[in-house]
């Protein structure tokens, strides 16, 4: 008779799931709370970024739109399409003034004087930042 007892096994399986639940909820709210408490990898490449620049449909080449609190200049968007470069091979170098976007460069090029550096835009496509290149003044023609 010992075999045909009730002995409540799914609801052990519910109990024992909400419990574990519960124990990944709480901490993940502790990480998320204190997260300098936990050991934490962050990789220098792009892999995993997914902050992606998104204004490409503005003409944002005549004003400097990619701002730094050390500069006193911007950086001008200098290409119109995306260039294609792999994730691991882009080293993040920091984050712009408004906090959005992290800042890459090849690392064959870091170090160097004088390059470009990209803001991602999709998975393995960059758009091209830097000095402004020579563009004639936007003068508005006047009709007669």
């Amino acid at each position: 008779m010992s075999a045909n007892q009730f002995r409540d096994t799914p609801g052990r399986l519910l109990l024992s799931w909400a419990l574990l639940l519960t124990t990944l909820l709480i901490l993940s709210w502790r990480i998320r709370l204190n997260p300098a408490a936990y050991e934490w990898i962050e990789y220098p490449t792009a892999l995993g970024d997914l902050s992606y620049y998104t204004a490409l449909g503005q003409d944002d080449r005549y004003e400097p739109n990619l701002l730094f609190s050390d500069l006193k200049k911007g950086l001008y968007r200098r290409s119109n399409a995306a260039v294609v470069f792999d994730d691991a091979s882009m080293l993040k170098i920091a984050l712009d003034q408004s906090g959005r976007y992290h800042v890459y460069q090849r690392a064959a090029d870091y170090g160097t004087a004088q390059t470009p550096v990209y803001l991602k835009s999709a998975e393995n496509h960059y758009i091209e930042f830097g000095a402004r290149k020579f563009y004639p003044p936007y003068v508005p023609q006047s009709s007669p």
